[in-house]
């Protein structure tokens, strides 16, 4: 990963300048997640080396990324990040700690989250202030689903935008289980605002904030003016729209940490994620837009995963880990550095070791990281029933418990070699039988 310097990052925004402030071990912890829609490594800057990695294929170079690569600068990027391939069910691993068959959550379509399922802000309760802004999509169009869960404060949108006849500039807001159609804001930048209400609010308490952008989940738009410097009109193609979204939400996300006073910042532990890979329509090489977003390939589970935190020496500021992570482990993470308990999250494993050191290779509590896709209930149709056990080296799929795949990722990265149509060596069998 090419090291960005701390210069380059002032001179490419002035604001990035919130960058430059020591790291140390937090007075009061505050906790910022960011979520990004649809948004795989092939999206973001930082991440550049897995698209031109080994491979003859390769694809567009992604748009411009200024704040989240400076926030890998002054941070720590995770080179082998997951998620699951749908976003409510990964939205619903990584608040609750717990595997989609667990918590019930298994596609977006009818995801419904149990609100006896303890969640992160529940389980900061007795210590943070907490709010949810932006995307929901766990509880169908229940207006007063994202308080009954367990945010205490919540402006969004309960489901995607573009269902029905909204848009990412007039759209159904819900605050606090009241909604307001035709909503006449750029929602990216709404979401910014309202993330900028609620933390002036907190005053000085320690705060849990989710926010979970709409964009760049279709549909495929113009953002407003001021947000891109990627050329785009309603002429571009889809690509082309879909990078001038991401642009959009990196502009705001330094609009949103410039706002933040700097002695809160220097306590803030950010996490910025992808819930999915990219959607196919707008995927590039060298991943094949039938190895995106809803399947269990790595174009479709391979995220953005982006940790900036008082708890990385200086030392460390714009490494890398090559450990294995899943959303799934924010919550034992976050529970970790807030010296509460995580029993209910029992999939979720905390990384803040790895923010600690490094070099640190995989925890042996986390040896394997799984995600899936599937049919709650198993009513209905379960062709859409995908699931996948990655190791350091080797990963399974298998689909309706039938059809099985099984890679060398170290190999083969993105997974052209399906080592189950021929013979297996004895390392592989070991790996399969495992």
């Amino acid at each position: 990963m090419q090291q960005i310097t701390r210069w380059m990052l002032q001179a490419i925004n002035p604001f990035l300048l919130f960058l430059s402030l020591p790291l140390a071990a937090a007075a009061r912890d505050n906790f910022l997640v960011v979520v990004l829609d649809d948004v795989g490594v092939d999206a973001i800057g930082v991440y550049s080396d897995d698209v031109t990695y080994g491979h003859d294929g390769v694809g567009a170079a992604p748009g411009p990324t200024p704040t989240i690569d400076g926030i890998a600068a002054e941070g720590m990027l995770f080179r082998h990040a997951y998620a699951n391939p749908m976003c409510s069910p990964t939205r619903a691993a990584a608040l609750t700690g717990r595997y989609g068959f667990r918590n019930g959550v298994g596609i977006p379509e009818d995801a419904y989250l149990r609100p006896s399922e303890t969640i992160i802000p529940e389980a900061l309760a007795a210590t943070h202030a907490n709010a949810a802004i932006g995307k929901w999509h766990l509880g169908g169009n229940d207006a007063d689903h994202p308080n009954e869960a367990g945010f205490d404060n919540f402006s969004g949108t309960l489901g995607n935008l573009g269902q029905g006849v909204t848009t990412y500039f007039s759209w159904r807001k819900t605050v606090q289980g009241a909604t307001t159609a035709g909503w006449p804001a750029y929602a990216t930048t709404d979401n910014v605002n309202d993330a900028i209400g609620q933390i002036a609010g907190f005053g000085d308490d320690p705060w849990f904030v989710w926010l979970a952008f709409n964009a760049a989940h279709t549909p495929f738009h113009v953002p407003t003016a001021g947000l891109n410097t990627i050329a785009v009109d309603d002429a571009s193609d889809d690509l082309t729209k879909y990078q001038a979204a991401v642009e959009a939400i990196d502009t705001e996300l330094d609009r949103l940490l410039a706002s933040i006073p700097s002695d809160v910042l220097a306590d803030t532990t950010i996490i910025v994620f992808g819930d999915n890979g990219t959607p196919k329509s707008v995927s590039v090489p060298p991943f094949r837009s039938n190895h995106a977003k809803s399947t269990v390939y790595e174009g479709g589970i391979r995220v953005p995963f982006i940790v900036r935190s008082p708890y990385i020496a200086g030392a460390d500021r714009g490494r890398e880990s090559l450990a294995l992570v899943h959303s799934v482990d924010i919550f034992a993470t976050l529970a970790e550095i807030a010296g509460v308990s995580a029993a209910t999250a029992r999939d979720s494993v905390s990384f803040l070791p790895y923010l600690q050191d490094p070099d640190l290779a995989t925890l042996p509590t986390r040896p394997y990281v799984y995600s899936e896709m599937f049919t709650p209930d198993g009513s209905g149709s379960n062709l859409n029933d995908e699931r996948t056990i990655r190791t350091e080296t080797f990963k399974l799929i298998w689909r309706n418990g039938v059809y099985e795949e099984l890679f060398n990722l170290d190999d083969d990265p993105f997974e052209r070699d399906n080592l189950l149509l021929g013979a297996l060596d004895a390392i592989e069998v070991a790996a399969y039988d495992e």
